[in-house]
């Protein structure tokens, strides 16, 4: 998971870098942010996911919003208001829940997995450590 997560970061900076240039670069941090923290979710913390991605979502509409307005005489103000109704607003739609309910559905299930398989490994290891001998053999065959 590691391996997809990285590629998938590398794979989104290159495509946002050519695409936004610096726009992107001064802003990277925002998603640098949201792959940790799926990182740190698939790693067993406890992190809420919809919680993170929401969160991921409203941040990145301020920016935009910022960006589309840093040359408008907007004042300080109105700025703020907008800050604080910027979940209101849905500027993105339905793309957000959308977006966030497949993340968690699929990192549930990944985490999920993982968990599934180290717990296998345990009792492979316990099983492996079982001093089998005859008299061993011998309960377990004749036992009713």
């Amino acid at each position: 998971m590691d391996d997809l997560m990285n590629r998938s970061m590398i794979t989104l900076q290159d495509t946002f870098t050519s695409t936004w240039g610096v726009l992107y670069s001064r802003n990277s941090q925002l998603f640098h942010d949201l792959y940790q923290d799926l990182r740190d979710y698939y790693r067993r913390a406890s992190v809420n996911l919809e919680e993170v991605l929401n969160e991921f979502w409203t941040r990145l509409l301020e920016k935009l919003f910022y960006q589309a307005n840093k040359q408008s005489s907007l004042g300080e103000d109105y700025q703020e208001c907008v800050s604080k109704k910027i979940e209101t607003l849905r500027l993105f739609g339905e793309a957000p829940h959308k977006v966030t309910t497949q993340v968690t559905r699929t990192f549930v299930a990944a985490r999920a997995f993982l968990q599934g398989l180290n717990t296998s490994r345990e009792v492979v290891g316990k099983v492996l450590q079982v001093n089998l001998n005859t008299q061993t053999c011998r309960f377990y065959v004749s036992s009713p």
